[in-house]
C-alpha cells in the first residue's frame, strides 16, 4: 500500500526526514509512534505526496504520489484538526463529498452507521463534541470506500473517553479490511490497537516490529509498597533499576533474567521485613522506549 525507501526531507537548516525506509502492507494497522517534532506529520505530507522528498523514494499504491495525483485514489485522510464548516451539518458535509465521488446516498447512510454519527446528522459540525468531529472526518474519509486510512494523530485534542471510541472505531474499520497508519505521540493507545510499530524519533525510524517485540527490552514492572523509598533501596542493592513512587516502586525489566531477579529481590525485602502488596507489567511509556 505504502513504500518509503531512504527518504529524507529537509526544511532549511532542520532535517524533518533522515533516510527512513518504512512500509505498510495491505490490511495491516500501523502505529508510527513518536514524540512531538519527531517527523510523523512530514512523513504522512511526503507519502501523500503534498511534500516533495529530497531525496528517496515513495510509493503509493504503486505510484509516485507527487508526480501522480491518481496515487491518492483510493487513500481516505484524517488529520488532527478537522477542518469543516462549522455551520455545516454533517450530513451535508458528507453528501457533497458522496457527490464528489459519485457514490449512491447509501452510502452516506452506511459511513454515519460506521462512525456512530446516528442522530448527530443534522446537527451543524461546529456544534459537536471534540470525538463526534473526528468520528465525522472519519466518515467523510471513508464515503468514497479507501482501502489505506492514514490518520495523522486523530486522538490528541480528546479526554480519555472519547479516545478509546475513535482508536475502536479504527480498529474495527481494520478488522473489515481497511489497512490503517496511525500517527500518534502516546505510545500506550496505540498498543490497543495496532498489528505493528514504528518509532520514530529525530527524523528517523529507530525501531519497527510488533508490539510485543518493539517494548519487550523496555518492560516496567510496578510493585506496591507502603515504604517505596526502603524497597527501591533494596532492589537498587541486587542491580535493578528501581524508581520510588507515592505508593509504587516502578522497575524497568529488560528480561526474563531481570524478571527472576526482582522476584529474588523482593524475597530479600521479605526477609528484612518491608512488605508489598502486589506485582504487575505496565505499558511502558514512549520515553522508556526511546530510552532502551
Amino acid at each position: 500500500m505504502l513504500e518509503l525507501n531512504e527518504v529524507s526531507k529537509r526544511f532549511g537548516r532542520t532535517v524533518a526526514l533522515r533516510s527512513v525506509t518504512l512500509s505498510v502492507g495491505q490490511g495491516e494497522f500501523l502505529g508510527l509512534v513518536g514524540p512531538n517534532g519527531a517527523g510523523k506529520t512530514t512523513l504522512i505530507r511526503v507519502s501523500l505526496g503534498l511534500l516533495r522528498p529530497d531525496s528517496g523514494t515513495v510509493r503509493l499504491m504503486g505510484f509516485d504520489p507527487f508526480r501522480e495525483p491518481r496515487a491518492r485514489e483510493g487513500v481516505g485522510v484524517v488529520f488532527e484538526r478537522p477542518s469543516f464548516l462549522p455551520s455545516m451539518p454533517v450530513m451535508e458535509i458528507l453528501e457533497r463529498a458522496a457527490r464528489i465521488y459519485k457514490v449512491p446516498e447509501d452510502e452516506v447512510r452506511r459511513v454515519i452507521e460506521l462512525a456512530g454519527l446516528k442522530g448527530h446528522e443534522s446537527k451543524p459540525f461546529g456544534n459537536l463534541s471534540a470525538g463526534l468531529k473526528q468520528r465525522a472526518a472519519i466518515a467523510h474519509a471513508m464515503i468514497g470506500r479507501p482501502r489505506l486510512l492514514i490518520a495523522d494523530e486523530p486522538t490528541s485534542n480528546l479526554d480519555p473517553v472519547e479516545r478509546g471510541e475513535v482508536l475502536r472505531l479504527l480498529a474495527e474499520l481494520n478488522k473489515e479490511g481497511v489497512t490503517v497508519l496511525l500517527s500518534s505521540h502516546v505510545l500506550s493507545e496505540v498498543l490497543r490497537v495496532v498489528s505493528r510499530v514504528a518509532v520514530i524519533k529525530s527524523g528517523s525510524i529507530v525501531i519497527a516490529g510488533p508490539p510485543d517485540e518493539v517494548v519487550s527490552s523496555a518492560r516496567v514492572g510496578r510493585v506496591r509498597t507502603p515504604d517505596p523509598e526502603g524497597l527501591a533501596k533494596v532492589l537498587a542493592e541486587r542491580g535493578l533499576e528501581a524508581r520510588a513512587d507515592v505508593n509504587s516502586v516502578y522497575v524497568r525489566l529488560r528480561g526474563p533474567e531481570e524478571e527472576r531477579e526482582l522476584l529474588l529481590a523482593l524475597a530479600d525485602a521479605v526477609q528484612k521485613r518491608l512488605r508489598y502488596y502486589g506485582i504487575d507489567l505496565v505499558e511502558p511509556g514512549l520515553e522508556e522506549v526511546l530510552r532502551e
